[in-house]
């Protein structure tokens, strides 16, 4: 029997095989492997069964599960939105499992359904968020009550490709039914729109590969390595433009699409389990030493007292008000002055919010606490006193956007 290069979905949702030989979507791994593997990517170590087991190892399994006993090799595909310390475990797993493993973004296969010269924009439709990829990207939130399709096919009005790709993974729940109201929007104003779901998916697989060797095909922007501007180093900053600024199409599904609008370059900054919105020029850097807590501070090049902070913390389980109770108690610990106007109910960017502000030498740093889902996030809006004029625009998008992701 000839030798087939297996391929094997890797996120956003699940990890089995799609391709091997004659066979479709097969399921590897025992299902607590694969959660454990995919909730704790961003993390060194996960509990499984009451055991910690390192994240690379438990990766390795699950991958070694979904491999054909008869295969040589195999490609492993992974949500393209993914950050680069993610792709890196994956990357190093896929080695330790595969000889000549080859690791590609999930695009890398969907365009090949475009059967075009031309590039599509693509629709990745996660548990978290709809990442829209075109001549820009852009992520939309899926965060009940908003009406992610109508967002989604704002964002798409704005690009100017004439097909589009709408990836809906069977195990994404919700994403079928998602897939089919964007693709409906997305003809109704002109756009050819084709949804892949997990049996397209398999057969796209099918031919991208051959039984002993490479994938096959033209490369595409998809089979590049990232650049900065799409992932940023370990941080994990994918390059997208806030969805707020595409215009709404709540209710509009007419034969035109309005005209394209100019989108604000900013960065969707993807760390841990968070996704926020920052200035796209700013330098970013991981601070894990000195006052305050573990943080990305994201600064402007034009003032080093003008700052953006993101923290972040597993809550499951917690409201607002536990969040505010436990801030109330660490903040009376502190020296009186340190930290000023507490309020346990407060809004910021129309957001429900535990806010307080931050006294340092020669600054000020504001802070929003939102929790959503199982996270809290925490944003610093750094100024010098009495300039917080300075970053309230940033701030506000920065809080508008941020949210929990898969």
């Amino acid at each position: 029997m000839t030798a087939h290069r297996a391929v094997i979905e890797a996120g956003p949702a699940t990890i089995r095989r799609i391709c091997c030989g004659t066979e479709t979507v097969v399921d590897g791994a025992p299902s607590e492997v694969v959660g454990a593997a995919l909730g704790a990517i961003d993390d060194p170590v996960a509990l499984v069964g009451e055991r910690p087991v390192a994240v690379t190892s438990l990766w390795t399994a699950a991958l070694r599960s979904a491999i054909c006993t008869d295969g040589k090799g195999g490609v492993v595909l992974h949500p393209s939105w993914w950050s680069s310390s993610r792709i890196g475990i994956l990357s190093a797993a896929a080695a330790t499992v595969f000889d000549g493993a080859l690791v590609r973004p999930r695009s890398w296969l969907l365009r090949r359904a475009a059967h075009t010269d031309a590039q599509p924009t693509l629709v990745e439709i996660t548990g978290g968020m709809v990442v829209i990829d075109g001549d820009h990207v852009v992520a939309v939130p899926r965060r009940p009550p908003r009406p992610v399709a109508d967002e989604v096919l704002g964002a798409l009005a704005t690009m100017p490709g004439a097909v589009v790709l709408i990836d809906a993974p069977s195990a994404v729940p919700g994403a079928s039914a998602l897939a089919a109201a964007i693709a409906d929007g997305a003809r109704g104003f002109g756009r050819t729109a084709l949804h892949v779901d997990d049996e397209r998916l398999a057969r796209l697989a099918r031919s991208a590969v051959t039984d002993l060797g490479e994938p096959t095909g033209p490369p595409g922007r998809g089979d590049r390595a990232p650049s900065r501007g799409r992932t940023l180093g370990g941080l994990g900053a994918a390059a997208m433009v806030l969805a707020a600024a595409a215009p709404a199409l709540a209710g509009r599904h007419d034969a035109s699409a309005p005209p394209p609008v100019d989108v604000p370059p900013t960065t969707f900054l993807v760390e841990g389990r968070v996704a926020v919105t920052v200035p796209a020029g700013w330098p970013t850097q991981r601070i894990t030493a000195g006052p305050g807590s573990a943080r990305v501070q994201i600064t402007s090049p034009s003032d080093p007292e003008v700052a953006l902070h993101v923290t972040q913390s597993p809550v499951t389980g917690e409201t607002l008000s536990g969040t505010s109770e436990r801030l109330r108690r660490a903040i009376d610990a502190e020296p009186a002055g340190s930290f000023v106007d507490f309020d346990p109910t407060g809004t910021s960017a129309g957001r429900p919010a535990v806010t307080y502000r931050e006294v340092r030498a020669g600054h000020e740093v504001r802070w929003t606490v939102l929790v959503d889902g199982p996270v809290r996030i925490s944003l610093g809006c750094q100024s010098r006193p009495g300039k917080e004029e300075a970053v309230r625009a940033v701030c506000e998008q920065a809080v508008r956007s941020a949210h929990a992701i898969g």
